[in-house]
C-alpha cells in the first residue's frame, strides 16, 4: 500500500447532501497526489489534531478528492469544513486504512454500513462493479428518511446488474416509507454469506461489535470481515 503523504488541500466546493441537512459533501483539489485504493481515508490536521474523513471517489479522480462530512453537535473538525470559505486550504494525511477491495478467493461481497459509514463502502461498491462480475449486496442503516442521500447512485448501482442488490433500512421511519425498518443487524438474514464472500463493515463501534458477532454465528471466517470504525 502507499505510504501516507503530507500535503495541502483546496477546498473547491461545499453542498448538502440530504434533506435533513445532517451530510455534507466536499471537494478537495490536493496540490500532491498519492495513489490510493477503494475505501480508503484521509486525516485532516487541524490544530495539532488529526480528524479521519473516509475518500469518497475513485482514485482516477485525482488531484480531486470528494469527503462526505457528518454535522456533529460540538464538531470541531466538521463545523471548521462547514464554515471556511472556499478556496482555503487545509492540511491533510493520505491515504490509510484496509478496508478496501477484497478479490482473491471472493465471488460475493456484503457490505455494511451505517450513517456516513456510506462513504467508505460507495467506493468499494463502485470499484467491484466496474471491475469484477462479482454479485454484491449493500445494506445501508440511517434513522430519518430525511437524512437518505445519494439516491442517484443508489438507482444507478441497484441497476448495474442482476446480481447487485442495494438495501436501505430505517430505524425511526415515517408513514411515507416503504422500504425495510429496523437495524442493519435486524436483517442480516437477508444477506448472503457463503465461503467465497468478503464481508465489509464500516459505523460506529456498537455496530460492528453485533455484526461481527452476528456473522461468526453463521460460520463467518473473522479473516473475512474487514471493518472501519468511526470514532465519535
Amino acid at each position: 500500500m502507499q505510504k501516507p503523504i503530507h500535503t495541502i488541500a483546496r477546498i473547491i466546493s461545499r453542498r448538502i447532501a440530504d434533506e435533513g441537512g445532517k451530510y455534507f459533501e466536499l471537494l478537495l483539489e490536493v496540490s500532491q497526489a498519492a495513489p490510493y485504493l477503494p475505501g480508503q481515508y484521509l486525516n485532516l490536521v487541524l490544530d495539532g489534531q488529526r480528524r479521519s474523513f473516509s475518500i469518497v471517489n475513485l482514485p482516477e479522480d485525482l488531484p480531486r478528492i470528494q469527503l462526505l462530512v457528518e454535522r456533529l453537535p460540538g464538531g470541531l473538525a466538521s463545523r471548521y469544513l462547514d464554515e471556511t470559505p472556499l478556496g482555503s486550504s487545509v492540511e491533510i494525511v493520505y491515504p490509510f486504512g484496509r478496508l478496501v477491495p477484497q478479490t482473491e478467493n471472493a465471488e460475493h461481497h456484503v457490505l455494511v454500513g451505517t450513517g456516513s459509514g456510506i462513504a467508505s463502502l460507495r467506493p468499494i461498491a463502485e470499484w467491484l462493479v466496474r471491475n469484477t462480475e462479482h454479485s454484491i449486496q449493500l445494506l445501508w442503516g440511517l434513522r430519518y428518511r430525511q437524512n437518505l442521500f445519494w439516491h442517484d447512485w443508489l438507482e444507478r448501482l441497484q441497476s448495474y446488474r442482476a446480481n447487485v442488490s442495494v438495501m436501505v433500512t430505517l430505524t425511526q421511519p415515517d408513514q411515507e416509507w416503504s422500504g425495510l425498518r429496523g437495524r442493519v443487524t435486524d436483517h442480516v438474514g437477508a444477506l448472503r454469506l457463503g465461503e467465497k464472500t468478503a464481508v465489509y463493515l464500516c459505523g460506529g463501534k456498537p455496530m460492528l461489535d453485533d455484526m461481527r458477532q452476528l456473522l461468526r454465528a453463521v460460520g463467518v471466517p473473522p479473516a473475512r470481515i474487514l471493518t472501519e470504525q468511526f470514532h465519535l
